[in-house]
């Protein structure tokens, strides 16, 4: 597929939709095409009659998008890009007493209770129930059943809520979980990358010494654009 013919992109997440917010994810070619995607979102408002929460803009768009409609506002610090090259996937030894599965509906709780951006959604065990079924996911079980390490590949395509319980965490469980995923959606040829707030400190370190490498100059952000102030800037 080309992108050479398009300047901004926009796709409604109709699956995930409340009474207050649709996801919306999107792509803008530069900043000078910024205005064109703030009238493309005054449509989409418009249309579905809702505020958007806006994924997969890049920081310097957002700044743009922000400075024509201050209704808009970021919900949490930007995230820089990192990928995993093929050739840093590694093999993680497992503890025999420990089980790797897929993450199950019956997880579901667990995972919203232990990510911290959860807050934000009014939907959020929905949206991780659907991710649950439909994308790509690895846990680590004790010998009790319980789950003790775990990672999904979101529906905007990078890893996330990696999460790994306390009494857990020498045990390197977060890199294993990890790299079996990055072996799962290598098979599925996917784009092998993760998005990591500027201010989470740990999880860019663990993704450094996991051999992730930043994607120079790209750094994204989620932005509220609300559907009230209708045309008013």
């Amino acid at each position: 597929d080309r992108w050479s013919d398009y300047s901004v992109v926009v796709v409604s997440d109709d699956q995930h939709k409340t009474a207050d917010s649709q996801r919306v994810y999107c792509f803008c070619r530069d900043t000078k095409s910024t205005l064109v995607l703030d009238a493309v979102l005054q449509h989409v408002t418009k249309l579905l009659s809702n505020t958007l929460f806006l994924f997969g803009l890049r920081s310097e768009v957002l700044d743009q998008l922000i400075s024509h409609r201050s209704s808009a506002y970021r919900v949490s610090t930007d995230g820089v890009i990192m990928n995993m090259q093929l050739e840093n996937i590694s093999q993680i030894p497992i503890p025999n007493r420990l089980t790797v599965t897929n993450l199950k509906q019956k997880h579901v709780e667990t995972v919203v209770q232990e990510w911290p951006y959860s807050g934000i959604f009014s939907d959020c065990k929905e949206w991780v129930s659907d991710m649950i079924k439909q994308n790509p996911s690895v846990c680590i079980e004790n010998e009790q059943r319980d789950p003790v390490a775990w990672i999904l590949q979101q529906d905007y395509g990078c890893i996330g809520m990696l999460h790994v319980i306390p009494e857990y965490r020498r045990a390197k469980l977060g890199s294993a979980v990890t790299m079996l995923l990055m072996e799962k959606l290598l098979k599925e040829e996917d784009y092998l990358y993760s998005a990591v707030n500027l201010d989470n400190k740990p999880s860019l370190a663990f993704h450094e010494r996991n051999n992730f490498e930043y994607v120079s100059d790209f750094s994204v952000g989620f932005v509220v654009y609300p559907y009230e102030d209708g045309l008013q800037k």
